[in-house]
């Protein structure tokens, strides 16, 4: 099997129970006072961002109380490809998570409508060990270790293509827990490291040869997706989600201090790494911004172009309506 092959099989992998598995289970009409589950990626005891913000200081579940909520659970996820099989098992309600592993998932059948954007333009850190290569075409013929189905494999596969070495360098599937310790034994040429790990990294002496941010189209969002089931017996959902987003992101601009130490404190990564990794501006008030649009549609095309997905669909229809 080709290279080329083995990347595309692993971003299809990130969905593969896709096709198998039965539409989400709904438990939403049992009853007054429903608990909304709500899964997010990465290593934090709670989702940060504005969601996190909202839910930390009670403005989601006060939007969310009027229609029938009365609490919000949350699991942490390692990556979108699992979250994207605990959806498909009706374990979930709302996934936060990055754009390509949603955008496959929404390819593959996965009845879930968008709801919003939690962070748009996030970086990757694309990291070497000490003594390895210094410049992106010094890869060829290496291997690159990067979660697969994550929106820093679409970055991967771009930033390859960008300079031809998509048949020439080799994509191994790691988990970012795993990256430093491959990058400290020299087990691969480079590893693509998503915020907070990407500058963590960095601080401690392995070189970036590239980022996203130096090929805005290959920048990742983070989306917030929900079950489309759960939409049809709570439709002022979106809405309220966003007024909640909204009212957080008007505490955090007034007090970013406080924020980024809360940001730190779930996270567990350093306050001034928490800062590189996520910028304000990364934080939209709008449920749908045009930039995050315009990201996620760059994500479609190239998947599509890649063929790592068979079947399009039209931002617009994924898109759930505010009341």
């Amino acid at each position: 099997m080709s290279d080329l092959s083995s990347r595309r099989r692993l971003l299809r992998g990130a969905v593969a129970a896709t096709a198998a598995s039965a539409l989400p289970r709904f438990s939403f009409a049992q009853g007054s006072g429903q608990v909304l589950r709500l899964g997010y990626i990465g290593p934090g005891k709670k989702p940060a961002a504005a969601t996190g913000w909202a839910l930390r200081q009670g403005h989601l579940l006060r939007k969310l109380a009027p229609l029938g909520f009365k609490e919000v659970t949350t699991r942490n996820f390692p990556n979108g490809p699992d979250l994207n099989e605990a959806f498909l098992s009706g374990a979930l309600d709302v996934g936060i998570y990055g754009d390509t592993p949603a955008v496959v998932a929404r390819s593959r059948g996965l009845e879930g409508q968008l709801i919003g954007f939690d962070a748009v333009g996030m970086n990757v850190w694309l990291l070497t060990p000490r003594d390895g290569v210094r410049s992106v075409k010094a890869l060829e013929g290496q291997s690159i270790g990067v979660a697969r189905g994550s929106y820093m494999h679409r970055y991967v596969l771009g930033l390859l293509k960008e300079n031809g070495l998509q048949k020439s360098v080799k994509v191994i599937h790691m988990f970012p827990r795993d990256g430093e310790a491959a990058l400290d034994q020299g087990s691969i040429a480079a590893f693509a490291a998503q915020v907070d790990v990407g500058p963590l990294l960095a601080s401690r002496g392995y070189p970036v040869i590239d980022e996203a941010e130096k090929h805005p189209t290959l920048r990742g969002t983070s989306v917030i997706v929900a079950s489309s089931k759960l939409l049809a017996a709570a439709p002022g959902l979106p809405a309220a989600w966003t007024r909640a987003r909204r009212a957080a992101l008007q505490e955090i601009r007034r007090n970013s201090a406080d924020y980024y130490a809360f940001h730190s404190e779930v996270s567990g990564f350093p306050l001034e790494i928490v800062k590189i990794s996520h910028p304000l501006s990364h934080f939209p008030e709008a449920a749908y911004p045009p930039e995050g649009l315009a990201l996620l549609d760059e994500v479609k095309k190239f998947l599509l172009a890649e063929n790592l997905v068979s079947r399009d669909f039209a931002l617009a229809q994924w898109r759930a309506q505010e009341d």
